[in-house]
């Protein structure tokens, strides 16, 4: 297969980032054990209603990009970004288009429609990894990473990297720093293979939650330029 990196995301593509992001998590017992009485695609169709929504929230910061197979021009992996507001001038290539009036009522109507309940007695085991991006918050502005999802069917094949390296190209031509938490031992080899400096981790053991396994989290930063 062969992947083209696309450098933005528009509302068009709601169904095919819902189906790409949730079949992702749907991989880890962390997130899937959020849901109750869920199946995956129940969980796809109301996520589908939201994107549109999250797009264009805070649209001036935010940027989005896909990676799309190249022969099918199905979504194949996503990701997230978060400008410093004295920055939303910039990287605008990224920027999702906006869309009318009319349409942004229809979106914030299909968003609140979705049946997005969660579990309510997980906070607690993200309250470390909190503390941790306080305690190692870059001092200067910073571009966060703020979601990366690649498709089960077309991971390990560089998808995720070139979503990365995107965004490092970007803050390398703005002289920011990236800054990020990381869910999973694979998702730390990947930002350490790509220059990414590990700042602090947590582990935390799901059983008293009824799940096997753990929730591992790890903050990490990357200077610009390999500073």
């Amino acid at each position: 297969m062969s992947y083209t990196l696309v450098p933005n995301c528009t509302v068009d593509d709601a169904a095919g980032l819902a189906r790409n992001n949730m079949s992702a998590f749907w991989q880890e017992t962390w997130w899937n054990m959020l849901w109750v009485d869920r199946t995956l695609d129940e969980i796809i169709e109301s996520c589908t209603l939201r994107i549109p929504q999250n797009l264009l929230t805070e649209r001036n910061v935010r940027r989005h990009q896909k990676v799309v197979d190249t022969v099918t021009g199905h979504v194949a992996g996503y990701a997230r970004w978060i400008l410093p507001a004295s920055y939303e001038s910039r990287w605008l290539e990224a920027q999702t288009p906006d869309v009318s009036k009319e349409d942004r009522i229809l979106f914030q109507q299909r968003f609140s429609s979705a049946n997005w309940t969660t579990r309510d007695d997980l906070d607690e085991l993200d309250k470390e990894m909190y503390r941790h991006m306080r305690e190692n918050e870059p001092a200067g502005p910073y571009i966060k990473l703020d979601y990366v999802g690649v498709g089960p069917s077309h991971q390990h094949r560089g998808i995720g990297s070139m979503l990365v390296n995107s965004g490092i190209q970007a803050a390398d031509e703005l002289g920011l720093d990236i800054y990020l938490v990381a869910m999973g031992k694979k998702a730390l080899a990947m930002y350490l293979k790509l220059g990414f400096t590990l700042l602090a981790q947590d582990c935390q053991d799901l059983r008293p939650y009824g799940a096997d396994g753990v929730y591992d989290t790890y903050i990490l930063v990357k200077h610009p330029g390999g500073q």
